[in-house]
């Protein structure tokens, strides 16, 4: 009787083992979304219970309530953030991966440029801005260029630290089949650096986000820092929250979209992946 006991408790530790790691993984995925519906829900209580102002902290509700009445403006000025994010991404990641791998090439460019990168970067790009626009104008080329200006940095560095961790011994084995540089280069270089590269790339999606703020809070006449600040002159606040919070969808969207690419192009995600399941 006792072993016919002491069977079933084995049986059931399995089960109550599943059950528990199940009602885990349930809290971990939605523990994000429960989190944020607590703050919301405080947060309209809070400045309910204590009257607040308007202009000073609007309610959730009422955020919500001038995003649906004013869509069409929210969009427009989206669009315009997004067309000069995602256009100056673009000019950011081909200049990076351009000179990354002009500098992979010739070490001596590296020693020559990689110090002024360096020195760009330790400059607030706040205080490059300005000059920016009096050189272009205001207008879409100056964000295209502060974007870039911003984001290539990060593409940069961690490109590099991809193409200078390629194994020693596969690369003595394309130098002794006689692999040209530039078999060298497509066929082991810059695959073993993908996953840095794409880590540089998802950096570079919120330093995008970043450097379209910047360039329409400066001088612009659209986009949805330019929104921000046009609520915040005008004591409108809700409408400053309601671009804030589409700047925060549009950078998370552009982030995740970037893991996805990476997911479905990085060698050493898929591998892992592999590995985690034979496990």
């Amino acid at each position: 009787m006792t072993d016919i006991q002491s069977t079933d408790t084995v049986l059931a530790a399995p089960e109550r083992n599943g059950r528990g790691i199940t009602l885990r993984a349930v809290v971990e995925r939605a523990g994000p979304f429960l989190l944020t519906a607590f703050l919301i829900g405080f947060w309209e209580f809070a400045v309910r219970f204590f009257e607040v102002p308007s202009f000073l902290l609007p309610a959730p509700s009422q955020i919500v309530m001038l995003m649906y009445n004013e869509w069409s403006l929210l969009q427009m000025h989206a669009i315009a953030t997004i067309t000069s994010m995602v256009s100056g991404y673009l000019c950011a990641v081909f200049f990076a991966l351009t000179i990354s791998a002009l500098m992979i090439r010739f070490p001596l460019m590296e020693r020559c440029v990689m110090p002024i990168f360096v020195a760009l970067q330790s400059v607030p790009k706040i205080a490059i801005a300005p000059l920016i626009l009096v050189w272009v104008g205001a207008g879409f080329h100056s964000k295209l260029l502060v974007v870039t200006a911003i984001a290539f940095f990060p593409i940069i560095i961690n490109t590099m630290t991809g193409f200078k961790q390629v194994d020693r011994g596969l690369r003595d084995v394309f130098t002794s089949v006689a692999a040209t540089e530039r078999q060298i280069f497509f066929q082991l270089r810059l695959p073993y650096a993908m996953p840095y590269i794409f880590a540089g790339l998802r950096i570079a999606t919120t330093l995008a986000v970043l450097g379209a703020i910047v360039a329409e809070y400066l001088a612009a006449s659209n986009g949805l820092g330019y929104l921000v600040l046009s609520g915040s002159f005008n004591f409108n606040t809700a409408r400053s929250f309601a671009a804030i919070i589409a700047l925060a969808v549009i950078g998370t969207s552009f982030f995740g979209l970037m893991t996805f690419i990476e997911s479905r192009l990085s060698w050493k995600r898929h591998a892992s992946s592999d590995e985690t399941t034979r496990v």
